[in-house]
């Protein structure tokens, strides 16, 4: 119900705003200007996404009513950046083109949405959960005695709508339940990691609060209890059929860029041959899905030498059992001139639309391993091999070289665990200004 009453409210906002637009403009609803309609449908769809891909209809949203302000104004923007690219592309061809429209409904819409998200639909959302029978049943896993702070939590946070009881307190005719909270007093990633496997469940959300998510750095919790981030893990249903979409995206995006990319390639293949003798593509054997060994394709960015492999598995070896960053076992004197450009912006990955288009790997995945590398792996961190690896995902975005090896395998794993077509979308724009800034490149 709470979702519903937030995109009613989403809706309602656009139609206010556009109404009334309409009336001061034009002074009328009907035959006043060409494509009018075709631009109210194209907004009631595009905007509601949007707000899906910021999580906007989290059940946390309003705890924090300073960062949803934020990420309202963060959303407007988008929406009025797309608006203006779709009215350049296409000619205005299905949008309204009167400029004094457009800057006078953007003005409302941001109004109308302010009034309806800030105030009135958490006035309507508490009077809807003032009945206790109308909140969902969330099961709380972990300490009795956090169980009764957290409901204490929650009942201040009367727009969670939470009714939280205890696991075992549980009583056999209870309605559906969908929701569980963990509270973990793990001090490793291991631990953690096999608590939320033990509790997690297809087609259910799980919230966890874990003081190890301040190492992850991720920032994108709605909610925190004792200063610990509370995460969420939600198993999708019907991954065959994702799988399928998620291909499609794959070959789509990778053949488009493979074309577009191409006197880029030409320009790094020159400046690699002038700069170092070697081949311009490094292949290397990695492990795919499942452990399936595939030939992987990069620019080169070191200089060549017999004993490379060998030195670099004895410093990953200290990278996995000594907790380094990863940016530490890399010696950089290995690394050529133009080498040191290309890794810093990724440049040196692009070769590998080839393998996305091969279907050896994804757009969105973790980063498949070397050989060495998998030797050493722990038993849990053979899950992040359950899946197709791919180009970039939450490690590369939130971690890359600066994360030990443990917390950065974990952000693989709550991919692996959280993966959908809407979370992917999301790593892929992402991934565009975590590459453009160099963010934990080595």
């Amino acid at each position: 119900m709470r979702k519903f009453i937030l995109l009613t409210s989403d809706l309602l906002a656009i139609l206010s705003a556009f109404v009334l637009s309409l009336l001061i403009r034009f002074q009328g609803l009907y035959n006043v200007e060409r494509n009018q309609w075709p631009t109210l449908a194209v907004l009631l769809i595009i905007y509601p996404i949007i707000l899906y891909f910021f999580d906007l209809y989290h059940p946390f949203i309003f705890v924090k009513r300073i960062k949803l302000f934020f990420t309202l104004v963060k959303t407007f923007t988008i929406l009025i950046a797309i608006y203006v690219f779709a009215g350049f592309i296409f000619k205005f061809y299905f949008l309204i083109a009167s400029r004094s429209f457009i800057i006078l409904f953007f003005a409302l819409l941001f109004f109308c949405h302010f009034v309806f998200r800030m105030i009135i639909v958490p006035r309507l959302i508490h009077r809807f959960f003032r009945n206790p029978g109308r909140r969902p049943i969330c099961l709380f896993i972990g300490p009795r005695e956090k169980f009764r702070q957290i409901r204490k939590f929650c009942d201040t946070n009367s727009l969670i709508g939470f009714n939280l009881i205890y696991e075992s307190d549980r009583k056999e005719k209870l309605p559906a339940v969908k929701y569980y909270l963990l509270y973990s007093l793990a001090e490793d990633f291991s631990v953690i990691y096999k608590e939320i496997r033990d509790h997690i469940k297809s087609g259910y959300t799980l919230f966890v609060i874990s003081s190890l998510f301040n190492e992850l750095n991720i920032n994108q919790e709605w909610c925190e209890f004792d200063d610990m981030p509370v995460y969420t893990f939600s198993c999708r249903t019907n991954q065959k059929l994702r799988d399928a979409v998620r291909r499609m995206i794959d070959i789509a995006g990778s053949l488009c860029l493979l074309v577009v990319l191409l006197p880029v390639f030409l320009v790094i293949a020159i400046a690699i041959k002038i700069d170092s003798p070697g081949p311009v593509i490094y292949k290397q054997k990695r492990c795919g899905k499942d452990g399936k060994l595939f030939t992987f394709y990069k620019f080169r960015s070191m200089f060549e030498h017999e004993r490379k492999d060998e030195m670099r598995e004895v410093e990953f070896k200290g990278y996995i059992e000594q907790k380094t960053t990863k940016g530490k076992v890399i010696n950089h004197k290995d690394i050529t001139n133009i080498g040191r450009v290309i890794r810093k912006t990724s440049i040196d990955e692009l070769p590998q639309f080839f393998n996305v288009l091969k279907g050896e790997m994804s757009l969105i995945g973790p980063r498949p391993p070397i050989l060495y590398e998998v030797k050493y792996y722990k038993n849990w961190h053979k899950d992040r091999l359950s899946i197709k690896p791919g180009m970039s995902g939450l490690w590369q975005i939130y971690g890359r070289g600066n994360m030990p090896c443990d917390s950065s395998i974990f952000l693989d794993l709550m991919y692996v665990i959280n993966r959908s077509i809407t979370l992917d979308i999301r790593l892929i724009f992402q991934t565009i200004p975590a590459v453009v800034f160099g963010k934990g490149a080595y």
